[in-house]
């Protein structure tokens, strides 16, 4: 079998046709993380060479999938990582880009160089990846106090990451956490920083471990490292940890993001350009999961009191939002879309504009049913089916809506009911696109998974089945790169289908052929 959508697209490389010149043969050694070429499919693939066999110009490799299949790999048919997965100095990133203060934001990052969409801003290096193995006895002590009684913020993560901050880095380094952003920044430690000060303290073993009576901690210093985490840190992608950067950390939130992001070699932060920027351009990420950017406005902005800020961006300041749409009363084919001064926007079909108390009664009726399907047990299929049905009687391109078709969409792939996949399917993608244009990636999986749907049940429709396919990959192009293990999935399916049509064509031809003799 091949390796699971672990592949990247390869970039040809050519080899000179000398084989005595062995100043030009790569010097690959152990332990080299490379993109092989797996037979299997002629597909390329992350792995990590175990064996190199200079006399017969071919490495041994590991898949990262661990498949074991077809593992002795040519030299011609191996490339080394992307660069642009590597962490770039500090000198490059700061004539990249720059830090401004700004009136109503604080300091925030701005480009000095105009970029294309999926285009590369900079990578940058983590301050600290701050993982358990790096102190486990300090993680389980921890761990044991948060399930003795919970600490406030209901994870050890911020404490653990402050501790180990404290205690295993230089002062240069500390000090660029220091100057993250926090909410107060002369807060006073905390019930939990001063609870668990006393507890390390009382643990002789632990506290000659971590080497206090040379260090001993300071309370406000170490109140100030948890909120510098809490406020500043991603949570680790394979981990249960964070991970902190250092210009990244400036960039402000937006739920119109200019730029997205995807990790690179050894934890490092790739940022990429998601729309096309100009030169003095702000770079904003989001703090929210994709998901929640197709909430509506009122949600995303409660979700952000977690940062204590409430967000003004563009989408935001938006009158009228479009994820909250209502069928129309009247014609029942328009959509009334809610404004932000609790009102509905005329019907865009008929123009009728509803009552002061029909509005007041569709604006009480949403209150219910957001309540209802946040409480939804996506397991319980009859009841969300329930609720769903319903829903479609009231609501026409809302959130909830797609919340639900979420839910249908993923119980109906599970018994592989196909119409029913492909029907909620086709509206995810349908309310993405109205609501939110701009690639991501559930939008990009949406299309690549309405693909896999085409290719396994309607093999009549090989054009609609690429052209999905071709969709999802430009859409992670931009997202993490062509070389991305993420745009192999689609890269990969539309090579095969793209293979087997024209095998097709071919076997169609040669037997027009036979016919014709």
């Amino acid at each position: 079998m091949a390796p699971k959508a672990d592949g990247v697209e390869k970039v040809a490389v050519e080899q000179n046709s000398s084989t005595n010149d062995e100043s030009m043969e790569p010097n690959w050694k152990q332990g080299d993380r490379v993109h092989a070429q797996w037979r299997g499919n002629g597909c390329y693939y992350l792995a990590t060479v175990n064996e190199v066999y200079a006399a017969k110009r071919a490495v041994l490799i590991t898949w990262d999938d661990e498949d074991g299949s077809h593992r002795e790999i040519s030299f011609d048919n191996i490339m080394e990582p992307a660069e642009e997965t590597q962490a770039w100095n500090t000198k490059r990133i700061d004539r990249r880009v720059n830090v401004q203060d700004t009136p109503d934001k604080g300091r925030c990052l701005y480009t000095n160089e105009v970029s294309d969409p999926g285009q590369v801003v900079f990578v940058e290096k983590p301050c600290l990846v701050a993982l358990p193995g790096l102190s486990q006895n300090l993680w389980n002590h921890l761990t044991k106090m948060h399930e003795a009684t919970p600490l406030q913020l209901g994870t050890v993560t911020f404490h653990f990451a402050a501790l180990l901050s404290e205690l295993q880095l230089d002062k240069t380094s500390i000090g660029v956490i220091m100057d993250k952003y926090v909410p107060d920044p002369d807060e006073e430690p905390g019930d939990d920083v001063v609870r668990i000060m006393q507890s390390i303290e009382e643990n002789k073993e632990l506290k000659e471990e971590l080497k206090l009576d040379e260090k001993p901690l300071d309370p406000r210093k170490l109140q100030r490292l948890v909120s510098a985490w809490r406020y500043n840190s991603f949570g680790h992608h394979k981990e249960d940890g964070l991970v902190l950067y250092n210009r990244i950390s400036m960039c402000s939130h937006s739920c119109d993001p200019t730029c997205c992001w995807s990790y690179g070699e050894d934890d490092a932060f790739v940022l990429r350009s998601r729309i096309s920027l100009k030169k003095g351009d702000e770079l904003t990420i989001s703090y929210l999961q994709d998901e929640d950017l197709l909430k509506s406005t009122a949600v995303r902005q409660q979700k952000l009191q977690n940062w204590r800020f409430t967000c003004a961006c563009p989408r935001c300041k938006l009158y009228v939002d479009e994820g909250r749409g209502f069928r129309c009363r009247k014609c029942r084919v328009g959509v009334l879309y809610a404004t932000t001064g609790s009102t509905l926007e005329p019907c865009r079909v008929c123009n009728s504009v509803p009552s002061p108390d029909e509005t007041q009664m569709l604006i009480h009726l949403e209150e219910e049913y957001v309540t209802r399907v946040e409480s939804l047990d996506k397991t319980d299929v009859p009841d969300v089916e329930r609720v769903y049905i319903a829903a479609l009687d009231i609501f026409e391109r809302h959130w909830i809506l797609y919340v639900m078709d979420t839910m249908l969409w993923e119980a109906a792939k599970e018994k592989n009911i196909v119409d029913s996949m492909m029907e909620h399917q086709r509206r995810r993608i349908d309310f993405h696109e109205h609501y939110y244009c701009r690639p991501t990636f559930i939008l990009a999986w949406c299309r690549e998974e309405f693909g896999d749907c085409l290719n396994a049940n309607m093999p009549n429709r090989k054009w609609q089945c690429t052209q999905e396919y071709q969709r999802a990959y430009q859409m992670l192009a931009i997202l993490c790169g062509t070389n991305h293990q993420y745009t192999a999935g689609p890269y990969n399916k539309l090579w095969q289908v793209n293979g087997a049509a024209e095998a097709a064509k071919e076997a169609a031809k040669k037997e027009g052929e036979g016919g014709s003799t």
